[in-house]
């Protein structure tokens, strides 16, 4: 779908060098004053915007993610369905999953599912992790075959309508040891009472320490390498933060992400992710797959 077909109430204007364009714009409107966010913008840029007439720019202090980082109606349902493709898309292909096939080949066959479910494309390309290189937070899929026994992080989504998904699971080819159902037990009580701490006021930051305390006391905390989460929407990810020291106050309607993991070098991974929205009074999770562990 094209961006005309998106943007219907708006005039769409092509230009072939996007910061000529804008500048071409500036002028011929006469604007003085126009807003920007710093951080998106690069030194070279910003010289290019003033290269001509007298125009002030200003750096916006609450960035346009922010202020979209609340959804509408329109673009939860969206958000939803992006969410369920993904999801029910999984769980139809976790009984193709065996010993011997390669983390690529899982990677193509998801997309393959997703697509035919009615995604227009994937967020990212997909993360498929088995044994150790579970211990790669971002472990794209590769050419390594599947093991017996081995623990294989899939980290996925979907797009739709231009609005994306993410989640991930961490499954078991065989019958899973006794160390990866400690860790994963871990993982997924970090999981649950993050998202348990989620509702309106709450800071962004106190979702992540919610998670943190919970691997910290079961002596895993030194292998949780990133945030809790991150918003999603137009973009995988977007405003709001759920990491250390995030201010942001949650709000009815946001988006975002919740995805502890433990990822342990020599040994492997395990992550586990599900999107959720903000309620009046906790949060709804959007994507479906069960997280209780799963062995195949």
């Amino acid at each position: 779908m094209c961006i005309r077909d998106r943007c219907r109430e708006f005039t769409i204007v092509e230009e072939r060098e996007k910061f000529k364009g804008c500048r071409r714009i500036i002028l011929q409107r006469k604007l003085k004053k126009i807003g920007f966010e710093p951080h998106t913008i690069t030194i070279t840029q910003h010289k290019e915007l003033r290269s001509r007439g007298t125009i002030e720019l200003v750096a916006l202090k609450k960035n346009i993610e922010a202020v979209r980082s609340v959804r509408d109606i329109g673009e939860l349902k969206m958000l939803r369905k992006s969410a369920r493709i993904a999801s029910e898309s999984f769980i139809e292909m976790l009984g193709e999953i065996d010993v011997g096939d390669r983390e690529i080949d899982v990677a193509n066959a998801l997309e393959y599912k997703i697509k035919k479910q009615g995604a227009e494309d994937t967020p990212f390309p997909f993360i498929v992790a088995s044994g150790k290189r579970g211990a790669y937070p971002h472990g794209v899929a590769s050419g390594k075959k599947i093991r017996k026994n081995e623990c294989i992080t899939v980290d996925f989504g979907a797009v739709y309508q231009g609005y994306c998904s993410d989640e991930t699971c961490t499954i078991v080819v065989g019958k899973p040891g006794k160390r990866q159902e400690t860790v994963y037990q871990a993982v997924k009580e970090a999981h649950d009472r993050a998202i348990g701490a989620v509702r309106p006021g709450k800071r962004a930051g106190e979702i992540d320490e919610t998670a943190r305390a919970v691997l910290d006391q079961a002596g895993l905390g030194k292998y949780f390498r990133h945030g809790t989460g991150h918003g999603v929407g137009l973009a995988v990810h977007e405003e709001p933060r759920i990491a250390p020291n995030q201010g942001a106050v949650l709000e009815e309607n946001m988006v975002f992400t919740v995805e502890p993991g433990v990822y342990i070098p020599g040994w492997g991974g395990v992550r586990i992710e599900d999107t959720v929205r903000v309620t009046r009074g906790g949060c709804e999770p959007l994507s479906s797959v069960p997280k209780e562990l799963i062995s195949i």
